[in-house]
Protein backbone atom coordinates (compact mmCIF):
# COMPACT_ATOMS: atom_id res chain seq x y z
CA UNK A 1 0.00 0.00 0.00
CA UNK A 2 1.40 3.27 -0.95
CA UNK A 3 2.15 5.59 1.74
CA UNK A 4 1.64 9.88 2.01
CA UNK A 5 3.89 11.59 4.41
CA UNK A 6 0.73 13.72 5.99
CA UNK A 7 3.40 16.02 7.85
CA UNK A 8 4.98 17.14 4.81
CA UNK A 9 1.30 17.64 2.83
CA UNK A 10 0.78 19.81 5.90
CA UNK A 11 4.06 22.10 5.76
CA UNK A 12 3.44 22.43 1.79
CA UNK A 13 -0.38 23.17 2.72
CA UNK A 14 1.22 25.70 5.20
CA UNK A 15 4.21 27.23 2.64
CA UNK A 16 1.41 28.33 0.26
CA UNK A 17 -0.92 29.55 3.31
CA UNK A 18 -3.42 27.29 1.97
CA UNK A 19 -6.77 27.29 4.27
CA UNK A 20 -8.81 24.81 2.97
CA UNK A 21 -8.53 22.39 0.40
CA UNK A 22 -10.26 19.14 -1.09
CA UNK A 23 -9.12 16.99 -3.33
CA UNK A 24 -12.18 13.88 -4.80
CA UNK A 25 -15.05 13.31 -6.69
CA UNK A 26 -17.44 16.76 -6.73
CA UNK A 27 -21.48 16.25 -5.87
CA UNK A 28 -23.98 19.07 -5.56
CA UNK A 29 -23.67 18.28 -1.49
CA UNK A 30 -20.29 18.71 -1.47
CA UNK A 31 -20.19 21.85 -3.13
CA UNK A 32 -22.83 23.34 -0.73
CA UNK A 33 -20.97 21.55 2.72
CA UNK A 34 -17.93 22.74 1.78
CA UNK A 35 -18.64 25.99 0.60
CA UNK A 36 -20.36 26.73 4.07
CA UNK A 37 -17.51 25.69 5.73
CA UNK A 38 -15.34 28.18 3.75
CA UNK A 39 -17.86 31.12 4.41
CA UNK A 40 -16.71 30.09 7.73
CA UNK A 41 -13.17 29.89 7.86
CA UNK A 42 -13.08 33.10 6.05
CA UNK A 43 -15.18 34.55 8.34
CA UNK A 44 -12.95 33.67 11.33
CA UNK A 45 -10.01 34.79 9.86
CA UNK A 46 -12.25 38.51 10.15
CA UNK A 47 -11.74 39.00 6.08
CA UNK A 48 -13.92 41.79 4.76
CA UNK A 49 -17.24 41.09 3.87
CA UNK A 50 -17.09 41.82 0.42
CA UNK A 51 -13.76 39.48 0.06
CA UNK A 52 -15.95 36.62 2.01
CA UNK A 53 -19.07 36.82 -0.70
CA UNK A 54 -16.20 37.30 -3.78
CA UNK A 55 -14.13 33.96 -2.39
CA UNK A 56 -17.52 32.30 -1.93
CA UNK A 57 -19.05 33.44 -5.66
CA UNK A 58 -15.59 31.96 -7.43
CA UNK A 59 -15.65 28.90 -5.49
CA UNK A 60 -18.90 28.15 -6.17
CA UNK A 61 -18.55 28.78 -9.88
CA UNK A 62 -15.36 27.26 -10.27
CA UNK A 63 -16.72 23.87 -8.35
CA UNK A 64 -20.09 23.42 -10.51
CA UNK A 65 -18.07 24.06 -13.95
CA UNK A 66 -15.82 21.07 -12.45
CA UNK A 67 -18.82 19.19 -11.63
CA UNK A 68 -20.64 19.52 -14.57
CA UNK A 69 -17.38 19.33 -17.20
CA UNK A 70 -16.92 15.23 -15.20
CA UNK A 71 -20.66 15.05 -15.48
CA UNK A 72 -20.86 15.99 -19.10
CA UNK A 73 -17.60 13.67 -19.74
CA UNK A 74 -19.08 10.31 -17.97
CA UNK A 75 -16.24 10.12 -15.85
CA UNK A 76 -15.79 7.61 -13.59
CA UNK A 77 -14.10 5.60 -10.73
CA UNK A 78 -11.16 3.63 -12.02
CA UNK A 79 -10.15 5.62 -14.93
CA UNK A 80 -6.78 6.22 -16.28
CA UNK A 81 -5.87 9.58 -14.32
CA UNK A 82 -8.84 9.38 -11.75
CA UNK A 83 -11.23 11.68 -14.00
CA UNK A 84 -13.30 12.18 -12.17
CA UNK A 85 -11.25 13.57 -8.88
CA UNK A 86 -10.90 17.12 -8.56
CA UNK A 87 -8.95 19.37 -6.26
CA UNK A 88 -10.24 23.10 -5.12
CA UNK A 89 -8.63 25.08 -2.63
CA UNK A 90 -8.52 28.69 -1.01
CA UNK A 91 -5.26 30.13 -0.09
CA UNK A 92 -3.94 33.62 0.95
CA UNK A 93 -1.02 34.52 -1.01
CA UNK A 94 0.39 37.00 1.27
CA UNK A 95 -1.80 40.01 -0.08
CA UNK A 96 -5.03 38.62 -1.20
CA UNK A 97 -7.06 35.43 -1.26
CA UNK A 98 -7.21 33.27 -3.80
CA UNK A 99 -9.26 30.44 -5.04
CA UNK A 100 -7.73 27.29 -7.96
CA UNK A 101 -9.54 24.52 -8.87
CA UNK A 102 -8.32 21.71 -11.21
CA UNK A 103 -9.53 18.35 -13.05
CA UNK A 104 -8.46 16.34 -15.41
CA UNK A 105 -9.48 17.48 -19.15
CA UNK A 106 -9.09 16.52 -22.81
CA UNK A 107 -6.51 18.30 -24.27
CA UNK A 108 -9.02 20.06 -26.89
CA UNK A 109 -11.24 21.56 -24.17
CA UNK A 110 -8.52 22.42 -22.16
CA UNK A 111 -7.06 24.56 -25.37
CA UNK A 112 -10.29 26.09 -25.52
CA UNK A 113 -10.90 27.10 -22.22
CA UNK A 114 -7.37 28.40 -21.75
CA UNK A 115 -8.08 30.61 -24.99
CA UNK A 116 -11.28 32.04 -23.43
CA UNK A 117 -9.32 32.65 -20.45
CA UNK A 118 -6.39 34.59 -22.74
CA UNK A 119 -9.52 36.51 -24.31
CA UNK A 120 -10.85 37.19 -21.63
CA UNK A 121 -7.33 38.30 -19.47
CA UNK A 122 -7.09 40.75 -22.82
CA UNK A 123 -10.20 43.02 -21.38
CA UNK A 124 -10.60 45.85 -18.68
CA UNK A 125 -13.01 45.92 -15.73
CA UNK A 126 -15.45 47.79 -18.37
CA UNK A 127 -15.19 45.36 -21.11
CA UNK A 128 -15.96 42.42 -18.90
CA UNK A 129 -18.73 44.15 -17.85
CA UNK A 130 -20.32 45.01 -21.00
CA UNK A 131 -19.90 41.55 -22.12
CA UNK A 132 -20.96 40.54 -18.85
CA UNK A 133 -24.14 42.14 -19.59
CA UNK A 134 -24.52 40.94 -23.43
CA UNK A 135 -23.87 37.73 -22.24
CA UNK A 136 -27.15 38.00 -19.86
CA UNK A 137 -29.42 39.27 -22.73
CA UNK A 138 -28.43 36.87 -25.46
CA UNK A 139 -30.28 33.41 -25.85
CA UNK A 140 -28.90 30.58 -24.09
CA UNK A 141 -27.93 27.45 -26.04
CA UNK A 142 -30.39 24.44 -26.22
CA UNK A 143 -27.00 22.84 -24.31
CA UNK A 144 -25.19 24.21 -22.08
CA UNK A 145 -20.98 24.31 -23.14
CA UNK A 146 -19.89 25.36 -19.52
CA UNK A 147 -17.12 28.09 -19.07
CA UNK A 148 -19.50 31.05 -20.27
CA UNK A 149 -21.16 33.43 -17.96
CA UNK A 150 -19.95 31.73 -14.89
CA UNK A 151 -16.23 32.22 -16.22
CA UNK A 152 -17.21 36.12 -17.50
CA UNK A 153 -18.37 36.80 -13.21
CA UNK A 154 -14.88 34.83 -12.66
CA UNK A 155 -12.82 37.58 -14.64
CA UNK A 156 -14.84 40.31 -13.25
CA UNK A 157 -14.30 39.71 -9.42
CA UNK A 158 -10.67 38.70 -10.35
CA UNK A 159 -8.40 41.14 -8.93
CA UNK A 160 -5.88 40.20 -12.18
CA UNK A 161 -5.50 37.73 -15.04
CA UNK A 162 -6.75 34.13 -14.50
CA UNK A 163 -3.93 31.81 -14.55
CA UNK A 164 -4.35 28.75 -16.47
CA UNK A 165 -2.00 25.91 -16.15
CA UNK A 166 -2.25 23.03 -18.17
CA UNK A 167 -0.33 19.74 -17.70
CA UNK A 168 -0.27 16.98 -20.09
CA UNK A 169 -1.18 13.68 -19.04
CA UNK A 170 -1.15 10.49 -21.21
CA UNK A 171 -2.94 10.09 -24.01
CA UNK A 172 -5.60 13.11 -24.60
CA UNK A 173 -5.72 14.18 -21.19
CA UNK A 174 -3.94 16.98 -19.78
CA UNK A 175 -4.63 18.37 -16.37
CA UNK A 176 -5.87 21.88 -16.05
CA UNK A 177 -6.00 24.54 -13.09
CA UNK A 178 -7.16 27.73 -12.77
CA UNK A 179 -6.16 30.29 -9.98
CA UNK A 180 -7.96 33.18 -9.41
CA UNK A 181 -6.64 36.17 -7.37
CA UNK A 182 -9.62 38.07 -5.34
Amino acid sequence: MPSIDLFELRNTFALHDVLTCFNGPFSHGLIEEFGVAVRQHMEQRAAEHSAVLDVFAVYVELAQNVRNYMNAKGFTPGQPHNPDCAIISILWDGERFAVGAGNVAARVDAAALEERIVDLNGLDKEALRRRYKEQLRAPRPASPGGAGLGLLDIARRAAGPLLVTRTPLAGEWEFVSILVRI
